[in-house]
């Protein structure tokens, strides 16, 4: 092992803290950020990145930035672990120090706090060493995590993306123990990509092992919109989770009232630090546990539409919930209980309902959510068998579609987290649920096998489930829709729409209203050239509330429950129709023809090709923003704009007009080529930014139509290069009449 440190003075806190507080002091924490950021400002963004969680007693946030509510949310953090020290990033970029002269700078201090002495003898495992080189560290390359191996070096700094056996792991944190500096990061929210669909909280041996150190990388995401991390060495004592929850059992014991903040802040940090916890051992949730009581025990006020929970007046039962929520999401199947909230939604299934066992096929080319037209009752252990052969392949099973989690809303209508998916781990499993829901088979995008299995599910409530081409019209009126469980589902080969099963009731015509939604997405899938790219059917999920917009696509696309009957309604549909095919649109969207400002633009063009082709109506009725008149608007705007640029791509209605004037003069074939020529080599690669996008806009259309079409840009104010224009410049000029 090296030779022991020059780090006394941090040693012999170790026990002070240990022994007279529960964290750090902050001026301690302070005092050792400090020499961590020594120089640096800003740091940029790299990839990205996830937060990391953090709750170790000799744990603490390194950078950091604010979400929209002021909120810190860390990307890297630093821990002390009997001897060693390690610092963790939430992306694999930030190791090698290569984003300029401040991530340089960072990383040399880093080593040096890691190795804890100026000159550290530094190993590199999957990591460029040209900076440290350059700095004058003494560099060299290892291949294993190994004792052996990491007894070479004063500090190791590992990408830990594939790092992840148990012996690994160990080996690391014995490693840190003894006296060695680790710095190391991954991207955690890929993963699952990386490692063939497996969880991050299950699967990563690295990760598990610093469970006892009090960091680790988490699978979420963070940070859109961010251009660099700032060097603060002041941030928030509750960015700690263990911090918050301290304060958060001192506060139910009678202690002092945490504000409003404060609870936003810690209830932020136990949840990204439980989201890294492996569910069947985890001293940070029994801590939460302890701190709260027992989830669903002598509950508060609870969330429904009538009386949602608001920052504004219910900030403790928004704690008690929101850390329920996360506990109950790592909580065994076989010992989940009911959540009282559950009654209110997804709602409360009959108790006299029959439970049954029922064989589902499962197609392992079809990836994605695979519907059983089954429902799991709250609280009640379900019984899975599958195959030996696809356990741990990345394989899961879902309870509950309602997938959007709303702990970052002011207002909570229903619990913010109810949903529950668990890796098949082994043929024969006991999974449930505290609140319920539809369940699933979750096949991974990279499955390697591709024969067809059959799973079994008991236990659970047949739902209604109408499959198009397998059910007729009289088999769903007079069987199917009767089924007991409260939410239902209709389903096609393109598109897959889950609704209440009361409003399902009052479909008759299930047929002819899957075969209109097939050919919704069939006309966009045309258009779009994505008809070869479709691997599983566009999902459509209707929730009491949504995570952000009043619809927002994904898969699921999700919208709200008071639209879910003009879902199934054809004449509702057919017209206005706008906000689905507005959805089901950004999910056919791609950045070869998406630049800045159009990605609430493209979609509509693509939604409004739905009228011409499915429809065969007018395709400029959908919507009152793109009337004549409200066109017309939109020009006089631009003519009078200081700045057009900044004007048209801030508002989409504005911006579209442009699309639609193309459509209007050269017709929706010109807008179909313009799709296609992305797979058409002739026209050149595709393009790697904005500017290329822009640019290979007016190249592409200008060519497809045989106009030149800077003029027309210009005029609308949209930035493209001197020899793009030059490109099309042997080209007619063109222009609608009007401008």
């Amino acid at each position: 092992m090296p030779q022991a440190r020059h780090c006394l003075p941090w040693i012999s806190l170790i026990s002070l803290i240990t022994s007279a507080y529960a964290q750090m002091p902050p001026e301690l924490v302070k005092a050792e950020r400090a020499k961590i950021l020594q120089g640096v400002n800003t740091v940029p963004k790299s990839g990205s990145p996830g937060p990391v969680g953090i709750w170790g007693t000799m744990a603490f946030p390194l950078l950091s930035a604010p979400d929209k509510d002021g909120v810190e949310i860390a990307v890297a953090a630093a821990a002390g672990y009997a001897k060693g020290r390690i610092i963790i990033f939430g992306h694999n970029s930030y190791l090698d120090g290569s984003s300029g002269a401040d991530h340089a700078k960072l990383l040399e201090n880093c080593i040096r706090w890691a190795g804890a002495k100026d000159k550290p003898r530094v190993g590199l495992l999957n990591v460029k060493g040209d900076v440290l080189d350059a700095a004058g560290f003494r560099t060299e390359r290892f291949e294993k995590v190994e004792t052996k191996s990491l007894s070479d070096y004063d500090v190791v700094v590992i990408n830990i993306q594939n790092v992840t056996g148990a012996d690994e792991g160990k080996a690391l944190t014995d490693y840190i123990k003894t006296g060695g500096g680790v710095i190391a990061g991954m991207t955690g929210w890929a993963f699952g990509q990386t490692s063939g669909g497996k969880e991050l909280a299950l699967a990563h041996g690295v990760n598990q092992a610093l469970m006892p150190v009090g960091v680790a990388i988490t699978d979420m995401s963070a940070f859109d919109g961010l251009n660099n991390f700032s060097a603060r060495m002041d941030l928030p004592i509750f960015m700690n989770a263990s911090s918050a929850i301290q304060a958060i059992k001192k506060q139910r014991e009678g202690g002092p009232t945490l504000d409003a903040q404060a609870i936003k802040q810690g209830t932020n940090a136990i949840q990204i630090a439980l989201s890294a916890q492996p569910p069947d051992r985890s001293s940070l949730r029994d801590a939460v546990i302890a701190a709260l009581g027992n989830p669903g025990d002598k509950a508060g006020p609870l969330p429904t539409p009538e009386t949602p929970l608001t920052t504004a007046k219910d900030n403790a039962a928004r704690l008690r919930l929101g850390m329920e929520t996360r506990v109950l999401r790592l909580a065994g199947g076989e010992m989940t209980t009911a959540h009282p909230a559950h009654v209110f939604f997804p709602g409360k299934s009959d108790a006299k309902s029959p439970r049954v066992s029922r064989e589902v096929n499962i197609d392992p080319k079809i990836p994605g959510w695979t519907s059983t037209g089954l429902y799991a009752c709250a609280g009640e252990t379900l019984t899975l068998r599958v195959p030996a052969d696809i356990v741990q392949k990345g394989y899961a099973v879902r309870i509950g579609c309602h997938s959007d989690t709303l702990y970052h809303l002011d207002e909570w209508k229903r619990a913010p987290d109810i949903t529950k998916s668990i890796s098949i781990n082994q043929p024969e499993m006991k999974v449930a649920s505290a609140f319920g829901g539809l369940i699933y088979v979750e096949v991974p995008g990279n499955a390697q096998d591709t024969t067809p299995f059959v799973a079994t599910v008991a236990n659970a409530i047949p739902s209604p489930l109408f499959v198009l081409g397998q059910h007729t019209d009289e088999q769903w009126s007079s069987a199917i829709k009767k089924q007991p469980g409260i939410w239902a589902e209709l389903a096609c080969d393109k598109l897959i729409i889950t609704l209440p099963s009361l409003v399902a009731q009052s479909i008759n015509n299930p047929t002819e209203l899957m075969t209109f939604w097939q050919k919704v997405v069939e006309a966009q899938d045309d258009i779009c050239n994505q008809a070869a790219e479709r691997k599983r059917p566009e999902r459509i999920v209707s929730d009491i509330q949504i995570s952000a917009g009043y619809m927002h696509s994904g898969y699921p696309i999700m919208i709200p429950t008071s639209a879910a009957p003009e879902m199934v309604t054809l004449n509702r549909i057919r017209f206005p129709g706008w906000g689905f095919y507005h959805e089901i649109g950004h999910n056919h969207q791609r950045r070869t023809f998406t630049f800045d400002g159009t990605g609430e633009v493209t979609n509509n063009v693509i939604g409004m090709y739905c009228y011409h082709q499915v429809l065969k109506k007018d395709w400029l009725i959908g919507h009152s923003a793109i009337t004549p008149e409200s066109r017309q608007q939109n020009i006089d705007k631009i003519k009078g704009a200081s700045d057009k640029w900044q004007t048209w791509k801030s508002e989409p209605f504005t911006a579209l007009v442009t699309y639609i004037q193309l459509v209007q003069e050269f017709g929706w074939e010109s807008w179909r080529n313009y799709l296609h020529s992305f797979a058409d080599s002739s026209f050149g690669p595709d393009p790697t930014n904005d500017s290329e996008a822009r640019d290979q806009f007016l190249i592409r259309y200008s060519k497809i139509v045989k106009r030149n079409l800077g003029p027309f840009f210009e005029f609308w104010g949209i930035p493209v290069s001197s020899s793009a224009k030059e490109k099309v410049s042997q080209l007619d000029a063109w222009m609608p009449k009007g401008l």
